[in-house]
């Protein structure tokens, strides 16, 4: 008969089994950059990051620069009826979004700025020798006293892409 002991230990060892573990400070980039994609793969993963890109979400998640520069963007292609700088999904790399896990490393960075590599992967499941389906490389500031995205980069296939790119930025 299980005991609850029994059941709390496979509950603990399936929970780490189903996503890549990252020791981190509560105030680093990486913990920054994994609050972000937590609430990309919430539920079943097809929320994509629409509430951090959202207008109104946009200055909680990306630096001034970034927001300024992108909300003039969309005010100039509604203007024109154009739909805007960004047609797609910046945190899943796709136009449906499907992503259930992801894995996150430190690439390096400075104590004001950093680059985080992120793969996403559609299966919660983690199966020997699978590789991500994207790979995005988020650049993080610290700008007033907290972590901001100050560019999203798409390393991983031959058409890539950047945030600021895409927002004409340097």
């Amino acid at each position: 008969m299980p005991t609850r002991r029994r059941l709390l230990t496979a509950v603990v060892i399936a929970t780490f089994a189903a996503a890549p573990i990252v020791a981190v400070a509560a105030d680093s980039p990486e913990a920054f950059v994994a609050s972000v994609f937590a609430r990309v793969t919430a539920g079943d993963g097809s929320n994509g990051g629409s509430e951090i890109t959202d207008r109104s979400a946009r200055g909680r998640w990306f630096t001034r620069s970034v927001v300024d520069v992108w909300n003039k963007a969309e005010d100039r292609a509604e203007k024109d009826g154009d739909i805007g700088p960004i047609d797609f999904d910046l945190l899943t790399d796709s136009q449906d979004p499907e992503v259930r896990r992801v894995s996150i490393e430190p690439r390096g960075g400075q104590p004001d700025r950093a680059v985080v590599r992120v793969g996403l992967f559609a299966s919660r499941k983690v199966k020997q020798g699978e590789r991500p389906h994207s790979v995005i490389d988020v650049v993080v500031v610290r700008e007033d006293g907290a972590w901001r995205i100050d560019d999203l980069k798409q390393v991983s296939s031959s058409d890539p892409w950047s945030l600021r790119g895409l927002l004409s930025l340097p």
